[in-house]
């Protein structure tokens, strides 16, 4: 087993141990699919911590040799985030173990935070009038990730908190989910228009981010609107295909 804790959460080296070795009650679940995403106390204090499934054989293999496992990267990621001055929960520690002189599954561990998501925030819970500034300053968010050549490849709604700073009068937006990023250059618009299709909200919200972006940006809208619905309706099909699929094997 493998075990890297952030210097200023050595303390809890023994409770991290114990959370791996299964020893604890989680306070409350709040992902249980393919990864399970709990929110847990440690030496009295609130954390979240992920659980990845372990992965097939080829991967098995791959995070052993070849590349760093999710909870690494979500880690290593947060800090080179909070360096380029971008908000992420505090990275506390990552673990991986392994099973048979392979890797198996990883943990991530980090501090809790109690913003809201934007997922919520397009989904009723902010009104409308509020909703455009919450937007604009979204995109904002969204333009200086990626002038600093930062790009989330899982940049869904689900992924992003969001809070109103009272002092500057604007939303502050922090990113979770974070083990799949590119960083080094500012991306194409095909990228961008990529990302947020993966949003998760309506397509008319989409619609009005994207043409914002493009204004902002000075990128052609046209072509942006074109791309992002190139990738919309590829999804689309995707999941088409998937459902028929799962319809054969049940029927078979």
């Amino acid at each position: 087993m493998k075990i890297k804790i952030n210097p200023e959460y050595e303390h809890l080296r023994s409770s991290i141990l114990e959370v791996v070795a299964g020893n604890y009650v989680a306070d409350k679940v709040f992902c249980h699919r393919r990864n399970i995403v709990e929110k847990i106390t440690m030496k009295g204090k609130e954390y979240v911590v992920k659980t990845y499934k372990r992965p097939n054989l080829c991967n098995r293999i791959a995070y052993t040799y070849l590349r760093k496992s999710k909870a690494r990267r979500a880690y290593e990621y947060a800090l080179r985030l909070l360096d380029n001055g971008v908000a992420t929960p505090l990275p506390v520690a990552y673990v991986e173990v392994k099973r048979g002189g392979l890797f198996s599954t990883g943990y991530f561990f980090a501090e809790y935070i109690p913003d809201a998501l934007m997922s919520d925030a397009f989904n009723g819970t902010v009104q409308d009038g509020e909703k455009a500034k919450l937007s604009k300053d979204f995109i904002d968010f969204t333009f200086s990730l990626h002038a600093k050549g930062i790009l989330p490849l899982d940049f869904n709604s689900s992924n992003i908190f969001y809070r109103y700073d009272e002092e500057s009068g604007h939303y502050k937006f922090a990113l979770t989910d974070i083990n799949r990023m590119k960083f080094g250059k500012v991306p194409s618009t095909s990228a961008v228009m990529h990302s947020f299709e993966q949003f998760g909200v309506q397509v008319d919200g989409l619609y009005k981010l994207a043409v914002y972006y493009c204004v902002q940006t000075k990128a052609d809208v046209e072509y942006s609107i074109f791309i992002f619905l190139f990738h919309r309706i590829k999804s689309r099909i995707k999941r088409t295909m998937k459902r028929k699929a799962k319809r054969g094997m049940k029927e078979k």
